[in-house]
């Protein structure tokens, strides 16, 4: 199996910070961990007992400033053996910008649009976020807006069906892991003063410190308390419920993926960016700035709610907002940072000459019998001699892991994609071929028409995912196939 970069996961959390920014890279983790190796990095500071205890984890010592992180991580992580991402408004310009010094890959995970950029990729899932607002270098890729909504695997899941609310009786409370203002508390004593409301599922933080919630719910059985939940019981818990209580946080996207009316806020300014962008869509009920409410004014607020006659407008919204395909997103977003390619040279025939005859490569050609060395040899040394024919050896982290060929006709072209073995688990086919067609459009301006067999649904999706649209269905050598078609933009 060829080397690879392994990714750092870079985040803190504790009741001081909040643990946002970790639970947002857990999601992440579950997106990648299929792909890469990695550890999660964090300081000695940060609540150990929220991480899973299969995640390999190295502490950063206390005494190790963030001006003087990034030469830790030099001298423990070798950047060419691995990728940086960070979630953190510690990671901002000068941070940046000595990792990038250093060697590193970047991604980084920003809320703010605050500061030049200086990371490999950007990501914001804010819903209204706008590429011009950021100062970024030239090679700086932008993930934007909630395509790139970061979500655990559960709630992935919840996002790709349908809901229907019709009666608010059930209400999730849970305002992040330290909840530093008690508005737990607030919410909590406002929803025993409605009387269709039976019962109230509160969400405690592992960082959470007040007690006075606690002395409430030993009064009144409607309050259940819960700690430490993992994702399959925080998901089932939020699925019972037909109202949620939460801050304009990562726990709103999760709420919105499940679908449910949400009486949504914010108390940091963090939270701002993706308040405004789900109240803009009428995703959420908005609450303004939760710290200035009362109980009275939760009070007031949520009996609206609770009184409406259908909830439908919130639920659409919701469904318009998360597709449940950012997993996918994700994966082909480091997938095309990590894609380079070169031309084909006489140095590469045996490589291809051993990939092209790879049995699931034989099976979906239009010509399934073994290719002979002669034969190979002949037509691969005037592939790469031909003016008319594209032939690029695709990379994937500098490593040879395929082919993508462009044969060039009188008014269209027509291309030919290979992945390797060794790397087929990556997904890789649909970064060749989007990434690929920047290369040829830079060159030329023909169609790219694409001939699949009709069985390949794997490649089918693959072009599907390079934005190639379906153009007709074709017999090739008595062959049931479907020609997909991709034009300059």
């Amino acid at each position: 199996m060829p080397t690879q970069k392994k990714m750092i996961f870079r985040a803190d959390g504790n009741s001081h910070i909040g643990l946002g920014h970790i639970y947002r890279l857990f999601a992440l983790v579950e997106i990648y961990k299929n792909y890469f190796q990695f550890i999660f990095v964090t300081k000695t500071s940060s609540t150990k007992t929220i991480f899973p205890n299969n995640y390999p984890i190295i502490f950063i010592p206390e005494t190790v400033s963030i001006a003087n992180e990034p030469e830790w991580l030099l001298q423990n992580f070798h950047p060419s053996k691995y990728l940086i991402i960070a979630d953190g408004y510690q990671f901002k310009s000068n941070y940046q910008k000595k990792i990038k010094d250093n060697g590193y890959s970047l991604i980084y995970i920003d809320d703010l649009v605050e500061g030049e950029m200086y990371a490999d990729i950007i990501v914001n899932h804010a819903a209204n976020v706008k590429s011009y607002k950021y100062q970024v270098q030239p090679y700086t890729r932008l993930a934007l807006g909630t395509d790139y909504a970061v979500l655990r695997p559960l709630f992935v899941k919840a996002a790709q069906t349908e809901r229907n609310i019709i009666n608010i009786v059930n209400v999730f409370v849970c305002f992040g892991g330290a909840d530093a203002l008690d508005l737990s508390y607030k919410a909590t004593k406002a929803l025993l003063g409605i009387k269709k409301i039976q019962n109230i599922h509160v969400v405690l933080g592992a960082a959470y410190k007040h007690s006075d919630i606690i002395a409430l719910a030993s009064k009144n059985t409607q309050i259940n308390l819960y700690r430490n939940l993992d994702e399959m019981a925080l998901c089932n818990l939020m699925k019972s419920c037909n109202l949620a209580i939460a801050p304009s946080s990562t726990i709103v996207y999760e709420l919105c993926a499940i679908k449910i009316p949400i009486f949504s806020g914010y108390f940091t300014d963090n939270q701002k960016n993706i308040y405004n962008a789900l109240l803009e869509k009428e995703a959420i009920e908005g609450a303004g700035d939760f710290s200035k409410l009362s109980t009275e004014d939760f009070k007031t607020k949520l009996k609206r709610i609770v009184n409406q006659e259908e909830f439908v407008h919130y639920l659409r919204a919701q469904q318009k907002l998360f597709d449940g395909q950012s997993p996918n997103r994700f994966i082909k977003l480091l997938n095309d940072f990590m894609v380079s390619f070169r031309k084909g040279t006489k140095e590469d025939m045996m490589l291809v000459y051993n990939w092209s005859n790879d049995p699931t490569v034989r099976q979906n050609s239009f010509n399934t019998d073994e290719i002979s060395l002669i034969n190979h040899e002949k037509w691969f040394n005037q592939k790469i001699k031909d003016d008319k024919t594209l032939f690029l050896i695709a990379l994937f982290d500098n490593q040879p892991a395929g082919v993508v060929r462009y044969e060039i006709k009188e008014d269209h072209t027509i291309i030919g994609v290979l992945v390797a073995k060794n790397f087929r688990r990556k997904k890789l086919a649909s970064s060749f071929l989007s990434e690929s067609a920047k290369y040829y459009f830079k060159q030329h301006h023909l169609p790219i028409f694409a001939y699949i067999k009709e069985e390949n649904k794997a490649s089918i999706k693959a072009f599907e995912r390079a934005s190639y649209t379906f153009y007709k269905k074709e017999s090739v050598k008595e062959t049931e196939s479907v020609v997909y078609k991709l034009e300059k933009k």
